[in-house]
């Protein structure tokens, strides 16, 4: 699973997607890129700025604080001791200047794109 976008909600449901087959024995593996990398810098998992639709943000932040729906931190956690490998990809952590020690400790390895690529092939493949 490639992980594009940093939108809260988008980020949040693909790791729900990601826990579900985990769950079911499924080998999961998300690679974070561009703004989705965002959301592996350590203290902006649970950012809720980049949400597309002001109406959406105001339910997100309800369900929140009513814990109907988990935080991204937690979801990541969660992915961890379901199975499900995270990797960082290299070339979007040059463009926006992170650093290893800047991402969260759930990150298991730091990758491009051609890496990731073979390492899924033959693999079902979801782009969010």
């Amino acid at each position: 699973m490639v992980i594009n976008s940093g939108e809260y909600q988008r980020v949040s449901y693909a790791i729900s997607i990601a826990k579900i087959a985990a769950a079911l024995d499924m080998e999961v593996h998300m690679l974070f890129t561009y703004e989705g990398l965002e959301r592996l810098i350590e203290g902006r998992s649970d950012e809720l700025g980049n949400v597309t639709d002001k109406n959406f943000l105001k339910k997100i932040k309800d369900a929140l604080k009513k814990e109907k729906i988990s935080k991204i931190s937690t979801d990541l956690l969660d992915a961890k001791k379901l199975g499900v490998k995270i990797y960082a990809c290299v070339t979007a952590m040059n463009i926006m200047n992170v650093k290893n020690e800047e991402l969260v400790k759930e990150v298991d390895q730091v990758m491009g794109l051609s890496q990731f690529l073979v390492l899924s092939r033959g693999s079902i493949s979801y782009y969010v």
